[in-house]
């Protein structure tokens, strides 16, 4: 099935509706084997992976330990062998030649939500994952970019004294630097606005921070901007719409953001619309709406184009999908 929406971008200011018009195709690519939200994927050796998350439980979540890859021309998902814990926010990130996943939150008899720090490094090889020092923090729900061959975390969620539930958790502003090579982290500038539940995409070495929310505050629309170059922090033009729960990826000199939720006295909801960045001309605009509107889902770049997976159409653990959306841009004739 493909879709086509016709967006309309461009005028003066940080937020534009005239100028282009460019045609947003969307398609269905193989479902997920799991319905998953919560996930983190990453495109390693031209192949995409996914590992953890939540799926929905009778009563409560249920935290997956299943870990699946695909290539772009491939007709279905390939089920890996098991992550060596049921884990949900777990980072997963291509760096040094190897697959990386970072922190995450597991299961114990406690609750649902124990805030790690684990390293997994994946032994394509044996197909297996071998345990790494760990990080100094424990942390989820972060963002992560790789620069220069080396992994930036940075925000997500931190741990007070107890750790199994989400509400013992706090904001976190640590930014942390991890060298593949010597598996050795050390600390960069702090994350301006500590949040969780943000998105991130790497343009021209710069890492563009976007959106997520904050434990006292909800949802916020703050986009930060990292230079490696000098080791600081700057403020850019803010999301037009608060959202958490997103996920972003860098199409044709864009960034473009999918999906997220909001909470409210009616329960809260998920966002259908499609948010644009144009990173050379510095303005935001509306580019599209989601055909299956999406939270806490994963995006990746692959062969020119931004792959949507998994997530959820309801705010909160409903409505879990293994849907896999493919979203491309083509530009109109000037």
């Amino acid at each position: 099935m493909t879709l086509t929406f016709i967006g309309v971008t461009g005028g003066s200011g940080a937020f534009s509706h005239a100028h282009a018009t460019s045609e947003f195709h969307w398609s269905l690519g193989p479902s997920l084997p799991l319905s998953v939200q919560e996930i983190y994927p990453a495109v390693h050796n031209n192949q995409i992976y996914v590992a953890g998350g939540l799926t929905a439980g009778k009563d409560k979540f249920s935290v997956s330990d299943q870990v699946f890859r695909i290539s772009a021309d491939a007709d279905g998902w390939q089920t890996l062998p098991s992550f060596p814990a049921p884990t949900h926010h777990a980072m997963l990130a291509s760096a040094g030649g190897s697959l990386w996943a970072f922190g995450g939150f597991t299961e114990s008899e406690d609750g649902q939500w124990n805030n790690s720090s684990a390293v997994y490094q994946f032994d394509e090889k044996q197909a297996e994952w071998v345990k790494r020092n760990p990080m100094p923090v424990r942390l989820s729900e972060s963002i992560s970019a790789v620069i220069n061959g080396k992994v930036h975390l940075a925000g997500g969620r931190t741990s007070k004294d107890d750790n199994y539930r989400w509400q013992h958790h706090l904001d976190s502003d640590w930014h942390g630097i991890f060298d593949p090579d010597s598996k050795v982290w050390q600390t960069g500038a702090p994350l301006p606005t500590p949040r969780n539940s943000a998105c991130s995409v790497v343009y021209d070495n710069k890492w563009h921070v976007i959106g997520g929310r904050t434990v006292e505050g909800g949802n916020t629309n703050v986009h930060e901007v990292f230079d490696v170059s000098t080791d600081q922090w700057k403020t850019e033009k803010p999301m037009p719409e608060a959202a958490a729960g997103i996920a972003c990826a860098v199409l044709d000199d864009s960034i473009f953001v999918f999906g997220g939720e909001y909470f409210d006295d009616q329960g809260g909801g998920v966002f259908y619309k499609v948010w644009r960045y144009e990173l050379k001309r510095k303005r935001w605009s509306e580019a599209a709406v989601m055909p299956v509107p999406r939270h806490g889902l994963g995006a990746v770049t692959l062969d020119n184009a931004i792959w949507l997976i998994g997530g959820a159409a309801e705010a909160g653990p409903h409505d879990t999908r293994h849907t896999v959306s493919k979203f491309t841009l083509m530009k109109a004739t000037q």
